[in-house]
C-alpha cells in the first residue's frame, strides 16, 4: 500500500478562480462538490492507496474530507516545501503518489494501472504519458500541450510516483527544473545541448529521456504509457472548465 498527496496548495487567482469567486482551485465546484473531491474518491476506490494527505488551505478544505483523508496541512510558500511537508509528514521510504487537485475526471482504474506499471517496471520515479490520438479519441474538444518525439506525439498527466529518496538526494535538481519548467533554454545546462537539440528535432525516443532522467536522479526513472486520458484532464482554462463541466455534469 502507498501514500497519496494532493497539492492543492496554490495561491494565485486566475480567471478560472475569479469566474467561480473561489481563493482556490481545488474549491471550483461541479454537481456542488469540490473539484478535489473527485480526486480524493478516486484515491479511496484505489487497491494501493492507504493514506491520502492534502497540503492545502486547512479552513476550507477541512469541512469536506473528515473522515475521508489521513490530514490537510497548510501550505508554505512554495510547491517544493509542500513536497517536503508531506513527504516529512508520512516518514516512509515508500514511493508517494503525488497529484494535483484539478483532475477531476480521474478514477481509481487510471491511479491503479499508473502505479500498477511503475511497480511492475521497478521505477522509483515515474511519470505518465499518453498519445495524442489516444486522448482526442475520447475527449475530441480536448486543448492540450503535447510533445513529439520520435516514438509518437504525447501527453503528460498530473500525477507522479516519487521515493522520498529522490526529493532529499536531488532537491536542488528538482528546484531548478521546475522553476524554469518555462524556460527551455535553461534545461540545456542540466541534460546538455546535444540531448535538447535531439528533442527540440524530434530524434530523441522515450527510452532515451528515461535513461537521461534516470542518469540525472541516480535512480530508475519511466515514462508510463497509460490508457486513460483522464489523468491528463487537468483544469487550467474556461475551455477545460466547460469541457470537465460536460462529462461530470450530464
Amino acid at each position: 500500500m502507498l501514500n497519496a498527496l494532493i497539492l492543492a496548495g496554490s495561491k494565485e487567482k486566475g480567471p478560472l478562480e475569479i469566474t467561480a469567486q473561489v481563493d482556490n482551485k481545488a474549491l471550483i465546484r461541479f454537481n456542488n462538490r469540490p473539484v478535489v473531491d473527485y480526486i480524493v474518491e478516486a484515491l479511496n476506490n484505489s487497491r494501493y492507496i492507504d493514506k491520502i494527505l492534502i497540503v492545502g488551505p486547512e479552513d476550507q478544505l477541512n469541512p469536506f474530507f473528515r473522515p475521508k483523508i489521513e490530514k490537510i496541512l497548510n501550505p508554505g510558500e512554495s510547491i517544493l516545501e509542500n513536497l517536503e511537508k508531506a513527504i516529512s509528514y508520512f516518514n516512509t521510504s515508500d514511493p508517494l503518489l503525488i497529484l494535483t487537485s484539478d483532475i477531476p475526471l480521474i478514477s481509481a482504474q487510471a491511479i491503479d494501472e499508473f502505479i500498477n506499471i511503475c511497480l511492475e517496471r521497478n521505477a522509483s520515479l515515474g511519470y505518465p504519458i499518453i498519445t495524442k490520438e489516444e486522448i482526442l479519441q475520447k475527449y475530441p474538444e480536448a486543448k492540450r500541450t503535447y510533445v513529439s518525439i520520435k516514438d509518437g506525439t504525447f501527453c503528460g498527466g498530473n500525477i507522479i510516483l516519487m521515493k522520498p529518496e529522490i526529493f532529499y538526494q536531488k532537491k536542488e535538481l528538482i528546484e531548478n527544473l521546475y522553476k524554469n519548467r518555462k524556460v527551455a533554454w535553461k534545461w540545456a545546462g542540466i541534460f546538455g545541448w546535444s540531448f535538447i537539440l535531439k528533442f527540440i528535432f524530434k530524434g530523441i525516443t522515450i527510452q532515451e529521456v528515461e535513461e537521461k532522467v534516470s542518469q540525472l536522479v541516480g535512480f530508475n526513472s519511466v515514462a508510463v504509457r497509460i490508457s486513460y486520458p483522464e489523468v491528463m484532464m487537468d483544469l487550467d482554462k474556461i475551455s477545460d472548465y466547460q469541457l470537465i463541466r460536460k462529462y461530470l455534469e450530464n
